[in-house]
């Protein structure tokens, strides 16, 4: 299950309510003209970006959709776009989480929008924007600057910050913020979800409402969070680093090491409130307490900043079992 894909019943029914002002906005701009060649969706993480790029997209191959900011789900058009095969429509992601998008991505972008057989609106949606190299984001520039009549390029980016200037400055930028707790939990909770479940699956999925509802629904997900649980329980109860490694090495790093920085977030929290954060709950709480103290806020900073270093490198490691080991061992104390 991709919880960032529209759904194919065209009704609307399952679509979060934070996201339909934007779509509304990204509908009233086409249909007004005014539909820049270059649009940046701009969001926290999980909060639905790839899900609102990807309606809009179908919303612009569905045929039916002239009086709806919503797409119909059965006509040619809308078939078409969630089968992955519509002509106008190409969407460029990183081959996995944490991977670059290279420049070869960006040349098929640039072939994409010269084909002559192409139709007239031609829209290509570059996921995770940030991820392009500098290859990739000097080769699209020329694009933005220069973009071919009827194409769109629309970018979605966690950390625009990182993106070039230069790009920034040549997208028409529209923010989705962060919805407020009741909110989510209203709409997880209308797909008949215990009370209790969802406010577990927030928790487990950082509040990221989108990754909360494929942990309530998704067989992987589920299994994904109870490996990642289980090796955090491993390290708060262990002394001993070795047992923690084997837990470590059988998680995914994409999913461990931000749930992995959560842990020592709720740490902190311990230190200064004595009471645990929505994620620290999910632990048992004298653990907790027994790990906040002996790393003390100090020592607490100093793994949160290292857990920084280590999301980067787990998604480049040539040996993530080496890697989990230096990560563990750092956990216990036994490097720097």
């Amino acid at each position: 299950m991709d919880p960032e894909r529209p759904s194919n019943n065209g009704s609307g029914a399952a679509f979060p309510p934070w996201l339909k002002a934007p779509l509304g906005h990204l509908a009233a701009w086409t249909r007004g003209g005014r539909l820049a060649s270059g649009l940046l969706l701009v969001g926290p993480e999980g909060v639905g970006k790839g899900l609102l790029a990807r309606t809009f997209l179908q919303w612009v191959a569905c045929t039916e959709s002239a009086d709806t900011n919503q797409p119909c789900g059965a006509c040619n058009g809308c078939r078409s776009f969630l089968g992955g095969s519509h002509p106008e429509i190409l969407e460029i992601v990183p081959e996995a989480p944490g991977k670059e998008i290279l420049v070869d991505a960006v040349r098929e972008v640039i072939d994409f929008l010269s084909l002559s057989h192409a139709g007239p609106a031609r829209v290509v949606l570059i996921s995770s924007a940030e991820s392009m190299n500098a290859n990739a984001a000097n080769a699209l520039l020329k694009t933005l600057e220069e973009p071919p009549a009827g194409a769109t390029l629309l970018l979605t980016a966690t950390r625009p910050a990182r993106l070039p200037p230069t790009i920034r400055s040549r997208c028409q930028p529209l923010r989705i913020p962060h919805p407020e707790h009741r909110r989510m939990v209203e709409w997880l909770n209308a797909g008949d979800n215990a009370e209790l479940a969802v406010d577990e699956a927030l928790a487990a999925s950082m509040n990221r409402p989108m990754a909360a509802r494929d942990l309530l629904q998704d067989p992987e997900a589920i299994e994904r969070w109870q490996r990642d649980r289980d090796a955090l329980n491993a390290l708060l109860e262990s002394r001993s680093p070795f047992p923690v490694i084997d837990r470590f090495t059988a998680c995914e790093p994409g999913s461990l090491v931000p749930r992995l920085q959560c842990l020592l977030v709720s740490a902190q929290r311990w230190l200064v409130t004595e009471e645990a954060d929505a994620f620290g709950r999910l632990f048992d709480p004298a653990q907790l307490a027994a790990f906040a103290q002996a790393h003390g806020l100090r020592g607490l900073a100093r793994l949160l900043q290292s857990s920084q270093r280590w999301h980067r490198e787990m998604a480049a490691a040539l040996n993530p079992q080496l890697r989990c080991e230096e990560i563990v061992l750092a956990l216990h104390g036994r490097t720097a």
